[in-house]
């Protein structure tokens, strides 16, 4: 479908990148995801057996050929072992999972440094608008930075109501434990004539 082809192009993935869809549905993203990695991976994840059967039979060449793996699992039960991935994509699926925003921290890990997720919401409560997509893009954008994502983007597909896409980005280098939990260095006080004490 149009959304998902358009949430692919939006990630703007290489040949030779490593791609997981959280909640992948019929595999339409995989598909579109898989023609564009040539030389990559694509892992499609999904709650559902009845949408994994149908991915695997979308794209049943990819497969065969080990560009695509499909896992049949939850968000909040997932183990990947094809780590770290270059970009993720979740359409329409984050507002359905548990705990949303401690899902979308506990799979940063999964992406390499600098690595890229983009988050698609279509509302589809009666009654919709433009001003509903903003609203659900204002909130994906609120859950990424929580999440550790930063230099976000928003862009809007203009369907009835328009979908949006928020992407982030994973900081390029991760504080240790012990830095993270350290903070900031403090700054020294200046002297009063102006140097730098030592």
């Amino acid at each position: 479908m149009a959304r998902n082809r358009w949430a692919v192009r939006l990630l703007d993935v290489g040949p030779a990148d490593r791609v997981v869809e959280f909640g992948c549905g019929p595999g339409v993203a995989v598909a579109a995801l898989a023609a564009r990695t040539t030389r990559g991976l694509v892992v499609g994840v999904d709650h559902s057996p009845v949408m994994i059967r149908q991915a695997g039979r979308r794209n049943r060449a990819a497969i065969r050929a080990g560009r695509v793996r499909l896992v049949q699992a939850p968000v909040q039960h997932l183990t990947l072992d094809d780590v770290p991935f270059d970009a993720a994509l979740a359409v329409n699926t984050v507002g359905m999972w548990p705990e949303p925003a401690t899902r979308l921290r506990d799979l940063g890990p999964l992406l390499r440094p600098g690595g890229r997720i983009a988050v698609v919401s279509q509302p589809r409560c009666a009654g919709a608008t433009a001003a509903t997509s903003a609203a659900a893009a204002a909130e994906l954008a609120a859950l990424l930075t929580d999440a550790g994502f930063d230099n976000l983007r928003t862009e809007f597909l203009d369907l009835d109501p328009p979908a949006a896409c928020v992407i982030g980005y994973l900081p390029t280098r991760r504080p240790g434990r012990e830095e993270a939990a350290a903070g900031p260095e403090p700054r020294r006080a200046a002297r009063p004539d102006g140097s730098d004490p030592q």
